[in-house]
Protein backbone atom coordinates (compact mmCIF):
# COMPACT_ATOMS: atom_id res chain seq x y z
CA UNK A 1 0.00 0.00 0.00
CA UNK A 2 1.11 3.67 -0.96
CA UNK A 3 0.74 6.41 1.72
CA UNK A 4 0.87 9.89 0.94
CA UNK A 5 0.82 12.39 3.95
CA UNK A 6 -1.20 15.22 2.34
CA UNK A 7 -0.96 17.01 6.00
CA UNK A 8 0.56 16.98 9.15
CA UNK A 9 1.43 19.01 11.97
CA UNK A 10 5.31 19.57 10.30
CA UNK A 11 6.60 19.61 7.35
CA UNK A 12 10.07 20.04 5.53
CA UNK A 13 9.13 21.71 2.84
CA UNK A 14 8.23 25.45 2.17
CA UNK A 15 5.84 24.99 -0.41
CA UNK A 16 3.75 22.56 1.28
CA UNK A 17 1.40 23.81 4.50
CA UNK A 18 1.78 21.95 7.90
CA UNK A 19 -1.57 22.42 10.41
CA UNK A 20 -2.29 20.81 13.56
CA UNK A 21 -4.31 17.83 11.70
CA UNK A 22 -4.10 14.49 9.53
CA UNK A 23 -5.08 13.82 5.92
CA UNK A 24 -3.66 10.59 4.07
CA UNK A 25 -4.26 9.29 0.56
CA UNK A 26 -4.13 5.56 0.28
CA UNK A 27 -3.51 3.71 -2.38
CA UNK A 28 -4.07 -0.24 -2.31
CA UNK A 29 -4.21 -2.12 -5.33
CA UNK A 30 -7.23 -0.17 -7.44
CA UNK A 31 -8.61 1.36 -4.44
CA UNK A 32 -7.64 4.91 -3.75
CA UNK A 33 -9.15 6.37 -0.12
CA UNK A 34 -8.70 9.77 0.91
CA UNK A 35 -8.38 9.26 5.09
CA UNK A 36 -9.23 12.39 6.87
CA UNK A 37 -9.18 15.97 5.57
CA UNK A 38 -7.37 17.78 8.26
CA UNK A 39 -8.58 20.83 9.82
CA UNK A 40 -9.38 22.69 6.59
CA UNK A 41 -8.62 22.97 2.88
CA UNK A 42 -5.07 22.91 3.02
CA UNK A 43 -5.05 19.58 2.13
CA UNK A 44 -6.55 20.10 -0.99
CA UNK A 45 -3.66 23.05 -1.64
CA UNK A 46 -0.77 20.06 -0.31
CA UNK A 47 -2.48 17.79 -3.21
CA UNK A 48 -2.15 20.25 -5.75
CA UNK A 49 1.19 21.12 -4.79
CA UNK A 50 2.24 17.52 -5.07
CA UNK A 51 0.54 16.21 -8.12
CA UNK A 52 -2.01 13.93 -6.19
CA UNK A 53 -6.08 14.06 -7.40
CA UNK A 54 -7.69 13.45 -4.11
CA UNK A 55 -11.14 13.82 -5.68
CA UNK A 56 -10.56 10.95 -8.21
CA UNK A 57 -10.30 8.65 -4.56
CA UNK A 58 -12.61 5.90 -4.49
CA UNK A 59 -13.82 7.05 -1.24
CA UNK A 60 -12.94 9.32 2.11
CA UNK A 61 -13.16 8.40 5.27
CA UNK A 62 -13.24 10.84 8.75
CA UNK A 63 -11.88 8.55 11.41
CA UNK A 64 -13.70 10.61 14.02
CA UNK A 65 -15.63 13.83 15.14
CA UNK A 66 -12.80 16.20 15.42
CA UNK A 67 -12.41 19.16 13.10
CA UNK A 68 -8.77 18.58 12.89
CA UNK A 69 -9.57 14.99 10.73
CA UNK A 70 -12.78 16.66 9.33
CA UNK A 71 -12.87 20.12 8.76
CA UNK A 72 -11.76 20.18 5.35
CA UNK A 73 -15.20 18.33 4.94
CA UNK A 74 -16.54 21.23 3.24
CA UNK A 75 -13.74 22.36 1.09
CA UNK A 76 -14.04 18.73 -0.36
CA UNK A 77 -17.25 18.66 -1.07
CA UNK A 78 -17.33 22.25 -2.50
CA UNK A 79 -14.58 20.86 -4.59
CA UNK A 80 -16.28 17.51 -5.65
CA UNK A 81 -19.27 19.32 -6.88
CA UNK A 82 -18.52 19.38 -10.72
CA UNK A 83 -17.34 15.95 -10.52
CA UNK A 84 -19.76 13.74 -12.26
CA UNK A 85 -18.52 10.67 -9.63
CA UNK A 86 -18.29 12.23 -6.23
CA UNK A 87 -16.44 10.06 -3.72
CA UNK A 88 -18.80 8.66 -0.74
CA UNK A 89 -17.13 10.27 2.67
CA UNK A 90 -17.58 7.55 5.19
CA UNK A 91 -18.86 8.91 8.52
CA UNK A 92 -19.33 7.09 12.12
CA UNK A 93 -22.91 7.47 13.67
CA UNK A 94 -22.26 9.97 16.53
CA UNK A 95 -19.50 11.97 14.64
CA UNK A 96 -21.40 15.19 14.50
CA UNK A 97 -22.04 15.22 17.94
CA UNK A 98 -20.70 18.42 19.89
CA UNK A 99 -17.26 17.76 20.80
CA UNK A 100 -15.35 19.82 23.22
CA UNK A 101 -11.59 20.09 24.50
CA UNK A 102 -11.49 21.68 28.42
CA UNK A 103 -14.18 20.25 30.69
CA UNK A 104 -17.69 21.21 31.18
CA UNK A 105 -17.56 24.24 32.63
CA UNK A 106 -15.10 25.67 30.70
CA UNK A 107 -14.88 24.40 27.09
CA UNK A 108 -14.19 24.53 23.68
CA UNK A 109 -15.97 23.15 20.64
CA UNK A 110 -13.70 20.92 18.82
CA UNK A 111 -16.03 19.17 16.30
CA UNK A 112 -17.59 18.62 12.84
CA UNK A 113 -19.62 20.95 10.97
CA UNK A 114 -23.33 19.63 11.92
CA UNK A 115 -24.82 20.98 8.92
CA UNK A 116 -22.77 19.02 6.51
CA UNK A 117 -24.54 15.73 7.77
CA UNK A 118 -27.00 15.88 5.54
CA UNK A 119 -24.52 16.08 2.59
CA UNK A 120 -25.79 13.55 -0.30
CA UNK A 121 -21.82 13.07 -0.85
CA UNK A 122 -21.85 11.81 3.08
CA UNK A 123 -22.91 8.65 4.27
CA UNK A 124 -24.02 7.96 7.99
CA UNK A 125 -22.70 4.67 9.52
CA UNK A 126 -22.85 2.33 12.34
CA UNK A 127 -21.32 -0.87 11.50
CA UNK A 128 -18.38 -2.09 9.82
CA UNK A 129 -18.18 -1.62 6.48
CA UNK A 130 -16.25 -3.13 3.21
CA UNK A 131 -15.07 -0.90 0.67
CA UNK A 132 -13.70 -3.96 -1.31
CA UNK A 133 -10.09 -4.95 -2.67
CA UNK A 134 -9.32 -6.31 0.69
CA UNK A 135 -10.34 -2.44 1.94
CA UNK A 136 -12.33 -2.81 5.89
CA UNK A 137 -13.76 0.21 8.36
CA UNK A 138 -14.54 -0.95 12.04
CA UNK A 139 -15.10 0.50 15.10
CA UNK A 140 -13.43 -0.68 18.10
CA UNK A 141 -15.97 -1.79 21.50
CA UNK A 142 -14.06 -3.99 23.12
CA UNK A 143 -10.96 -2.03 25.34
CA UNK A 144 -9.45 -4.16 27.48
CA UNK A 145 -5.98 -2.05 27.18
CA UNK A 146 -6.11 1.81 28.62
CA UNK A 147 -7.28 4.53 26.48
CA UNK A 148 -4.72 7.65 26.18
CA UNK A 149 -4.97 9.74 29.41
CA UNK A 150 -5.39 12.66 27.28
CA UNK A 151 -8.22 11.70 26.18
CA UNK A 152 -9.42 13.02 29.95
CA UNK A 153 -10.24 16.21 28.56
CA UNK A 154 -12.28 15.33 25.77
CA UNK A 155 -16.28 15.69 26.40
CA UNK A 156 -18.92 15.36 24.42
CA UNK A 157 -22.57 16.45 24.48
CA UNK A 158 -25.09 14.25 25.86
CA UNK A 159 -28.55 15.53 26.86
CA UNK A 160 -28.58 18.71 29.05
CA UNK A 161 -24.82 17.92 30.05
CA UNK A 162 -21.63 16.73 28.94
CA UNK A 163 -19.89 13.22 29.35
CA UNK A 164 -16.11 11.93 28.90
CA UNK A 165 -15.92 11.27 25.08
CA UNK A 166 -16.51 7.26 24.78
CA UNK A 167 -15.29 7.63 21.03
CA UNK A 168 -18.04 5.44 19.83
CA UNK A 169 -17.80 7.96 16.71
CA UNK A 170 -14.00 6.19 15.79
CA UNK A 171 -13.40 4.42 12.97
CA UNK A 172 -9.88 2.47 11.85
CA UNK A 173 -9.39 1.06 8.24
CA UNK A 174 -8.29 -2.61 7.92
CA UNK A 175 -6.15 -3.01 4.47
CA UNK A 176 -5.51 -6.67 3.88
CA UNK A 177 -3.35 -7.08 0.75
CA UNK A 178 -0.75 -9.38 -0.82
CA UNK A 179 -1.08 -11.87 2.23
CA UNK A 180 0.03 -8.45 4.79
CA UNK A 181 -2.35 -6.58 7.09
CA UNK A 182 -2.00 -3.34 7.32
CA UNK A 183 -4.33 -1.34 10.17
CA UNK A 184 -4.81 2.93 9.53
CA UNK A 185 -6.31 4.71 12.15
CA UNK A 186 -6.69 8.70 12.69
CA UNK A 187 -5.57 9.07 16.29
CA UNK A 188 -6.04 6.52 18.39
CA UNK A 189 -8.22 7.26 20.78
CA UNK A 190 -10.36 3.82 21.82
CA UNK A 191 -6.24 3.13 22.37
CA UNK A 192 -3.81 1.63 19.73
CA UNK A 193 -3.77 -1.48 21.33
CA UNK A 194 -7.18 -1.86 20.84
CA UNK A 195 -7.34 -1.13 17.89
CA UNK A 196 -4.57 -3.42 16.94
CA UNK A 197 -6.30 -6.35 18.43
CA UNK A 198 -9.86 -5.68 16.46
CA UNK A 199 -8.17 -5.56 13.78
CA UNK A 200 -6.15 -8.92 14.19
CA UNK A 201 -9.27 -10.27 14.92
CA UNK A 202 -11.13 -9.21 11.92
CA UNK A 203 -7.72 -10.01 10.48
CA UNK A 204 -7.64 -14.00 11.65
CA UNK A 205 -3.58 -12.74 11.63
CA UNK A 206 -1.51 -10.44 13.00
CA UNK A 207 -1.25 -7.06 11.93
CA UNK A 208 2.31 -6.43 9.83
CA UNK A 209 2.11 -2.77 9.80
CA UNK A 210 0.24 0.14 11.88
CA UNK A 211 -0.07 3.57 10.06
CA UNK A 212 -1.74 5.60 12.96
CA UNK A 213 -1.40 8.30 15.23
CA UNK A 214 -0.70 7.81 18.69
CA UNK A 215 -2.87 10.96 20.60
CA UNK A 216 0.39 10.45 23.26
CA UNK A 217 0.10 13.92 23.04
CA UNK A 218 -3.05 16.74 23.07
CA UNK A 219 -1.57 19.89 22.91
CA UNK A 220 -5.66 21.62 23.07
CA UNK A 221 -5.66 19.98 26.59
CA UNK A 222 -2.30 20.47 27.29
CA UNK A 223 -1.86 16.73 28.75
CA UNK A 224 0.73 14.30 27.58
CA UNK A 225 1.10 10.67 27.75
CA UNK A 226 3.41 9.87 30.76
CA UNK A 227 7.39 8.36 29.87
CA UNK A 228 6.42 4.83 31.39
CA UNK A 229 3.02 4.24 29.51
CA UNK A 230 5.08 5.41 26.29
CA UNK A 231 7.79 2.90 27.13
CA UNK A 232 5.51 0.11 27.55
CA UNK A 233 2.98 1.03 24.24
CA UNK A 234 6.57 0.79 22.26
CA UNK A 235 7.61 -2.51 23.83
CA UNK A 236 4.37 -3.84 23.31
CA UNK A 237 4.84 -3.06 19.58
CA UNK A 238 8.22 -4.53 19.40
CA UNK A 239 7.20 -7.70 21.01
CA UNK A 240 4.59 -8.13 18.26
CA UNK A 241 7.14 -7.17 15.84
CA UNK A 242 4.71 -4.50 14.35
CA UNK A 243 6.47 -1.66 12.13
CA UNK A 244 5.08 1.42 12.93
CA UNK A 245 4.32 4.66 10.73
CA UNK A 246 3.05 7.67 12.87
CA UNK A 247 2.25 11.34 12.91
CA UNK A 248 0.33 13.65 14.10
CA UNK A 249 -0.95 13.50 17.65
CA UNK A 250 1.73 11.21 18.70
CA UNK A 251 4.33 14.14 19.28
CA UNK A 252 8.07 14.51 18.40
CA UNK A 253 8.95 13.61 22.40
CA UNK A 254 6.77 10.42 22.95
CA UNK A 255 8.05 9.43 19.06
CA UNK A 256 11.57 10.05 20.18
CA UNK A 257 11.08 7.86 23.27
CA UNK A 258 9.63 5.24 20.84
CA UNK A 259 12.18 5.28 18.70
CA UNK A 260 14.79 4.77 21.74
CA UNK A 261 13.02 1.11 22.09
CA UNK A 262 11.83 0.29 18.40
CA UNK A 263 14.70 1.93 16.39
CA UNK A 264 13.96 1.45 12.48
CA UNK A 265 10.63 0.12 13.30
CA UNK A 266 8.60 3.24 13.84
CA UNK A 267 9.52 6.35 11.43
CA UNK A 268 7.64 9.77 11.66
CA UNK A 269 5.73 11.16 8.60
CA UNK A 270 5.21 14.41 8.08
CA UNK A 271 3.35 16.46 5.18
CA UNK A 272 4.69 14.95 2.11
CA UNK A 273 5.64 12.07 3.48
CA UNK A 274 5.32 9.22 1.03
CA UNK A 275 5.76 5.19 1.51
CA UNK A 276 5.45 2.00 0.39
CA UNK A 277 4.47 0.26 3.13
Amino acid sequence: MKVTVLLENATPSSRLIAKHGLSLLLESGERRVLFDMGPDGSFLRNAHALGVDVLSADAAVISHGHYDHGGGLGAFIEASRDRAAKAPVFVRQGAFGRHVSGSPGRHHDIGLDGALRDEPQVRVVAGDVDLGGGLRLFSCPKRPHPMPASNSKLYVRRGEGFQHDDFIHEQSLLVCEGGRNILVAGCSHAGILNILDRAEELAGAPIDVVVAGLHLTNPSGGTTEGEAATLELAREFARRKTKVYTFHCTGIPSFSLMRDVMGPRIEYLGCGSVREV
